[in-house]
C-alpha cells in the first residue's frame, strides 16, 4: 500500500496522459548505462501491484543518484521506515536491470529565498553501482544556447522488461516554458521542445536526463538537465505543449561535489568510461560495533534476500558484552567476540532451532564458517572486509545507514 502511495504522488507531478516518452525511439541501452530507475509497484488494480518505472535518474557518482526532488513520493519511504525503495542500475537490451540496489539516503537540493524551487535531489545508494556495470555521467558544462541538440531517455511507467525510449530535441526560447501555471527559473531550469513535435516526455520520466553529446571527442553523452515538466496548454484541461522543462545540471556541480563528496576529473580520450572520479569516504572508518553490516559476500558467493526472508546482517554491539547478531534470514546466530587494532577473535556460535532448507541453508553454513574462520578485518569508508589467516579475504559487506 505504501508503493502504491508513492506512486499516485509522483503520478499527480505530470498532466500529459501519456504513459512513456510520447513517439519516443528504442535506446540502444549501451550508450545509456548511466540511466537508473526508481522501482515501485503499479497503483492500478489491474496490474495486482506489478513493479513500474516511477521516475528516472542518473548516475552521478559510485554511490549516488541525481534525479528530481518532485519524485520524492517515489522515495521518501527509503528513510521513514517503511517499505524499502530500490533503484535498477545498467538496464539491459532484454529491458532487465544488472542489479536493483537500495536507497538508504537522500539530499534535497536547497533553493535559494526568492527563486522558484530547484527540482533536484540525490539519492544514496547501499552499494557502489559500477560493480553492477553501471556507468558515471558526466556533467555538461557548455552553454545551453538555443537551438543546442538534446537527447532525452526514459521508462515511463514502464513494467519491467520494456525498452528504454528516447527522443531528440533542442533547447528553445525560456519564454516558452515560463507561464504562470508552473514553476520555472531562468536561472536554474531551461526549456526544450520542436514547434510542432509530438515527441516529448511524459508519465515515469520525471527525474530522468537530458544528455548533449560532448566531451574532448564529441561523441560523449552528457547529462545537461533533469526532466522536470511539461507546460500546460492553457489554464484548465490536461493538455500540454511540445515544451518540456528541465533542470540545469551544471548549475549543481557544487552542490554535487559537496554532497557525494567526490570530485569529477577529465575525460580520457574523450570516452566518459575513462573518466576519473575521486570520491572521499562517506563515513570515514565506519565504526565496527553500532553499525547495521549487510553482508554482500562470503566465500566469494554473493548472498542476498532469499524467499522474503530478513536481509543478510551482522550487528556487532560493543560495551561489557561485546556480542554479536548475525541472520541470512533463517536462525539468529549469536556470538561473543574481541577487537584489538584490526584483529577480530569470534567466539562459539549459538543459533536459534529453526528448519532451514536450500539456499538458506547453505549461506547459513558459510556464515558460521566465517565467523569460525576470521582473524581480521578491515574497515574503508562504508565498506567492511573480514579477513582469515594470510589476509585471504572471507567476507565482504557494506553499511547501511537506517533512519
Amino acid at each position: 500500500m505504501m508503493l502504491r502511495k508513492m506512486v499516485y504522488g509522483a503520478l499527480v507531478c505530470w498532466c500529459t496522459p501519456a504513459s512513456a516518452i510520447i513517439d519516443g525511439v528504442k535506446a540502444d541501452t549501451d550508450e545509456y548505462r548511466s540511466y537508473v530507475s526508481i522501482r515501485a509497484a503499479s497503483p492500478f488494480p489491474s496490474q495486482n501491484g506489478k513493479e513500474i518505472n516511477a521516475c528516472g535518474g542518473t548516475l552521478i557518482a559510485p554511490y549516488w543518484v541525481l534525479t528530481a526532488a518532485h519524485c520524492w513520493p517515489s522515495y521518501e519511504a527509503a528513510i521513514a521506515g517503511d517499505e524499502p525503495v530500490y533503484v535498477g542500475v545498467n538496464l539491459g537490451p532484454d529491458g532487465l536491470f544488472e542489479q536493483k540496489l537500495r536507497i538508504v539516503d537522500y539530499v534535497l537540493a536547497p533553493t535559494k529565498p526568492g527563486h522558484e524551487r530547484l527540482d533536484a535531489a540525490l539519492l544514496k545508494l547501499e552499494e557502489d553501482a559500477t560493480r553492477y556495470g553501471a556507468q558515471i555521467a558526466s556533467i555538461f558544462e557548455g552553454n545551453l544556447a538555443t537551438g543546442t541538440a538534446t537527447i532525452t531517455v526514459g521508462l515511463g511507467q514502464g513494467h519491467e522488461g520494456d525498452p528504454l525510449l528516447y527522443y531528440v530535441s533542442r533547447v528553445t526560447e525560456s519564454d516558452l516554458c515560463d507561464s504562470p501555471r508552473v514553476d520555472y527559473d531562468v536561472r536554474h531550469d531551461f526549456c526544450v521542445g520542436i514547434p510542432g513535435s509530438t515527441q516529448r516526455a511524459g508519465y515515469g520520466d520525471s527525474g530522468g536526463p537530458l544528455f548533449i553529446i560532448g566531451g574532448t571527442n564529441g561523441d560523449e553523452y552528457q547529462v545537461a538537465g533533469i526532466v522536470k515538466g511539461g507546460v500546460k496548454a492553457n489554464a484548465t484541461g490536461i493538455e500540454e505543449t511540445e515544451n518540456i522543462r528541465y533542470t540545469i545540471v551544471k548549475n549543481l556541480h557544487g552542490w554535487i561535489n559537496a554532497t557525494t563528496g567526490c570530485t569529477f576529473g577529465a575525460s580520457q580520450n574523450g570516452s566518459s568510461s575513462g573518466r576519473e572520479v575521486i570520491c572521499a569516504s562517506s563515513t570515514p572508518g565506519a565504526p565496527l560495533t553500532g553499525t547495521y553490516w549487510k553482508i554482500n559476500t562470503i566465500f566469494e558467493n554473493e548472498i542476498g534476500v532469499v524467499n522474503n526472508n530478513r536481509e543478510p546482517q551482522i550487528s556487532f554491539r560493543g560495551g561489557d558484552a561485546n556480542t554479536l547478531m548475525a541472520t541470512v534470514g533463517c536462525n539468529k546466530i549469536t556470538a561473543s567476540f574481541t577487537q584489538d587494532e584490526g584483529n577480530l577473535s569470534i567466539g562459539p556460535a549459538k543459533a536459534t532451532r529453526m528448519a532451514c532448507f536450500g539456499a538458506v541453508a547453505k549461506a547459513e553454513n558459510d556464515l558460521l564458517g566465517l565467523l569460525a574462520r576470521v582473524t581480521r578485518y578491515k574497515i574503508d569508508g562504508d565498506s567492511l572486509v573480514l579477513l582469515g589467516s594470510g589476509g585471504t579475504v572471507l567476507a565482504e559487506l557494506s553499511a547501511v545507514y537506517l533512519k
